[in-house]
């Protein structure tokens, strides 16, 4: 082989593996800027809108936990964690809403928060998760770190919902609720190539109805027993009003019956569990009407023979009356509540949201007051990115370059080295 044949593999094989050396140490993206957000996570209690406060969105931004990766190449932690508390009063001062002009927020307003953390975590390698809510009640989707603040309220539960159609809408109060929610928790996390996730978590849900329309139900019964007593209680038996207080106690099981899940974290995306309480609160009525009459029938059985007889009648007019009751609950309950509830307010859990920008946001139980023409406020929530994909990440900066522009410069150098050989070695022949 001629010094020419032996000199060309020699330059083309150096020539190829500088080549190679740049392209692995700085190949940047084309699409990737300096000042481009690589990832962002964000754990934020409330948000949503209030047409009384027209800057609701962004002053509840301005206390969310927010991480961001900022800036390619990335420079600076791996991984960069907030878990700022919400200071309501600070963030949004007094906002006053509805025919009442009541308070939204906190101070025995209509939505009051408990003990209750936020966490956002991004990470340089555009992955991303966040976290809000009670830290004991997290979904596992996230891994959050031990010690997290909270801020809040701890002598009630993590969510309190109290309002009623004449506060809010005036005139009578047809409908009044207290919903408390003891446990709420909204997590998401999007990893490096995967799409985002999201998970909530509610537990400990109760609610408390009033106002006319179980007042007027609630009345009827209690003229019937009270009318009953006044033949029994002389006889031994006095018969215990289950509605003495105008309200009706609804439990998580009592909602779940409803909904007919195992529990509260198995509903679709989007699920109104304040539509399942007028069905609830019939159900529940039924049950106190049919305990309080099987209650009087035995003891009324356990009287001697001739109270009895005296005490028939009176028990006989009891069970027609309040089975009267019981059997009418379609159209004296569960239709005008839920008509004045529909109304008044939503309580929608499980909501996922995609932004145009890409960003991911999973949101525990969001609260319309008035269809949301007065406000809607999500209740924990968690926002992962928009995240940048791995291609468009660079792996360079200043240093690197450097290091590139030598690597190039050997190259060129080996190549006119060689060159200049085979041109000697060509002259030599």
């Amino acid at each position: 082989m001629n010094s020419k044949s032996k000199l060309w593999p020699t330059a083309v094989g150096v020539t190829a593996v500088s080549a190679l050396a740049i392209g692995l140490v700085a190949a940047p993206a084309a699409n990737a800027a300096p000042t481009d957000v690589i990832s962002v996570g964000s754990g934020q209690i409330i948000d949503g809108s209030v047409l009384a406060l027209p800057n609701f969105a962004s002053l509840a931004s301005n206390g969310a936990a927010t991480a961001q990766q900022i800036g390619t190449p990335p420079s600076g932690p791996a991984v960069i964690e907030n878990n700022t508390p919400l200071d309501l009063s600070a963030v949004f001062g007094v906002v006053n809403v509805g025919a009442g002009n009541i308070p939204l927020l906190q101070n025995n307003g209509i939505i009051q928060v408990g003990a209750v953390s936020q966490y956002g975590k991004a990470v340089n390698d555009g992955s991303s998760e966040a976290f809000s809510g009670t830290v004991s009640g997290a979904p596992g989707l996230v891994t959050l770190p031990a010690g997290l603040p909270s801020n809040g309220d701890p002598s009630i539960p993590a969510a309190r919902v109290s309002l009623g159609t004449a506060a809010i809408l005036g005139g009578t109060d047809l409908v009044n609720v207290n919903l408390q929610v003891a446990t709420l928790a909204a997590a998401a996390k999007k990893d490096q190539g995967s799409a985002p996730q999201g998970a909530y978590s509610l537990a400990g849900v109760s609610a408390e109805v009033g106002g006319t329309v179980i007042g007027g139900v609630a009345g009827t019964i209690s003229t019937a027993i009270n009318t009953a007593n006044a033949v029994l209680t002389p006889l031994g038996v006095t018969v215990a009003n289950p509605v003495a207080g105008g309200t009706i106690s609804i439990t998580e099981a009592d909602l779940l019956a409803v909904a007919g899940v195992a529990d509260l974290n198995s509903l679709p995306a989007g699920t109104d569990l304040i539509s399942f309480l007028p069905q609830a609160v019939a159900n529940k009525l039924t049950s106190l009407v049919s305990s309080t009459l099987a209650t009087a029938t035995t003891a009324v059985n356990g009287l001697g023979p001739i109270a009895q007889i005296a005490a028939g009648p009176a028990l006989a007019l009891l069970s027609t009356t309040l089975n009267g009751v019981t059997g009418a609950v379609a159209s004296s309950v569960v239709a005008p509540l839920s008509t004045a509830l529909t109304a008044l307010v939503s309580a929608k859990v499980n909501v996922q949201e995609t932004a145009p920008s890409g960003a991911f946001t999973q949101r525990a139980l969001q609260i319309a007051v008035a269809g949301g023409s007065i406000a809607t406020v999500n209740l924990a929530n968690a926002t992962v990115g928009p995240n940048l994909d791995a291609a468009a990440i660079p792996l360079v900066n200043t240093d690197t370059m450097a290091i590139s522009g030598g690597v190039a410069l050997l190259a060129l150098l080996t190549w006119l080295f060689v060159r200049s050989r085979r041109r000697t070695a060509v002259a030599a022949a």
